[in-house]
């Protein structure tokens, strides 16, 4: 890294002054943003200034060579009139992958008026609305373009699809703020409740992993299918910013028919086909339910019980951790969970390599529903959140002990741990 000197406060002090002397309109204050304000600025960095104005709307660029030390300095000067930006700070930020945004600021001049309404340590936007028509709008394109073999605009519209994806799939995640694109960018790809395969997948939805045209439309319809089921829980959200009928779709099933006819070149609809079954709306205080992946097969273990249908559940899990698994011919392990601080034991439930897998790699338990034949993700629907610490495998391989910080009651009778009524124990209890 260049570690040659940036710009100190006289240099800020210096431009802060020239800015209003050569403003065309009264200046009512300067603000020092991005990589300055939050004190990670590199000799290469930009240097990013607001130059807020009184008056009529009103809204200009201009860009600026300094010199400073020996080295030139690309200063950039956004003017905006007082009350619009006061306006933008209660919208979303177009870079922010959808994402709530709270970034530092440095107040460089304010006159008396405003100074007490503009002098913020941050400068905070809301998360966009879950977009989740623009979402599917987006699958779309993909599909139209995948049977057009017209390649660029696949890349065009999937890579729009995958700056949308985030914003849906916020419902079902833990809030996370962001200060800057490449942290909205880092925070975006590890959301931890997300679809199989989802960071290789936005990866090569933004060109960032290669792909061809066939593989792109595998990507995003991949992305699509595996949020839905996720944010069925949240159909009142949906509801909210889309309307009705597309949060009545997202719960009867017809998104996933809707998405799987564009999965068909030119919308052919096969000779035979079953259509899903419809999906009810979950009540308050039921787990989610999330059906098994359509992925390969990539680290399940050779002894994995075979499904209903035949074939072995897919697993991602790794091979060294699931060679170590003991199973039941179910093909699950025990999970016993505790809090992991007061050592409190709240939970059993039943774990298979892949609800092991994701348990490991996204931070929040998930279990394989014995009765349904899915997977859930403790405290989706509930709000009951477990947020993993540590998971231990037992020297026997057949049980892991899930350590997690548990947001509200454990059970699904409302207490707080499952084991709650104690039973008598009448025996000598030894000194």
């Amino acid at each position: 890294m260049d570690h040659a000197p940036s710009p100190d406060s006289g240099f800020f002090d210096d431009w802060a002054a020239r800015l209003r002397a050569s403003a065309d309109r009264p200046v009512v204050g300067i603000l020092l943003r991005g990589s300055h304000a939050r004190r990670a600025a590199t000799a290469h960095s930009d240097v990013d200034v607001d130059v807020l104005l009184g008056g009529a709307p009103y809204a200009a660029r201009r860009a600026y060579l300094a010199e400073h030390s020996g080295r030139l300095t690309h200063v950039s000067v956004a003017a905006r009139d007082i009350h619009s930006w006061v306006t933008r700070l209660g919208e979303p930020a177009d870079w922010a992958f959808g994402l709530p945004v709270t970034a530092p600021t440095r107040l460089l001049w304010a006159d008396s008026y405003w100074r007490h309404r503009i002098d913020l340590p941050v400068l905070c936007q809301p998360a966009d609305e879950p977009r989740l028509e623009e979402l599917i709008a987006m699958l779309g394109k993909v599909a139209a373009a995948r049977d057009a073999e017209d390649t660029l605009g696949a890349r065009l519209a999937a890579a729009d699809l995958a700056r949308l994806c985030p914003s849906v799939l916020r419902l079902a995640n833990p809030s996370v703020r962001v200060v800057s694109r490449r942290s909205a960018f880092a925070a975006a790809l590890d959301l931890p409740v997300a679809p199989a395969g989802y960071r290789e997948d936005m990866l090569r939805c933004l060109g960032l992993l290669p792909g061809s045209t066939g593989q792109l439309w595998a990507a995003a319809a991949r992305l699509v299918t595996g949020t839905l089921p996720l944010i069925r829980p949240y159909a009142a959200e949906v509801a909210g910013a889309a309307g009705p009928d597309l949060a009545d779709a997202l719960l009867d099933g017809r998104l996933d028919r809707y998405v799987a006819q564009l999965g068909r070149p030119g919308g052919r609809t096969p000779s035979a086909s079953r259509e899903p079954a419809g999906v009810p709306a979950p009540r308050a205080g039921q787990w989610v339910t999330v059906p098994v992946p359509d992925a390969p097969v990539t680290g399940a273990h050779p002894d994995l019980p075979k499904s209903p249908g035949g074939s072995r559940r897919p697993s991602r899990l790794d091979p060294a951790i699931a060679g170590r698994l003991r199973r039941t011919p179910d093909g699950l392990v025990a999970a016993v969970v505790r809090q992991h601080d007061s050592g409190e034991v709240l939970m059993m439930a039943w774990m298979d390599d892949e609800a092991l897998h994701r348990t490991l790699t996204t931070g929040r338990a998930t279990y394989w529903s014995r009765s349904r034949r899915e997977y859930w993700v403790k405290g989706a629907t509930s709000g009951h959140h477990q947020y993993v610490r540590s998971v231990a495998l037992d020297c026997d391989g057949d049980a892991v002990l899930v350590s997690v910080d548990q947001v509200g009651a454990a059970c699904h009778t409302g207490q707080r741990t499952c084991f709650s009524d104690e039973l008598p124990v009448t025996g000598e209890v030894a000194p």
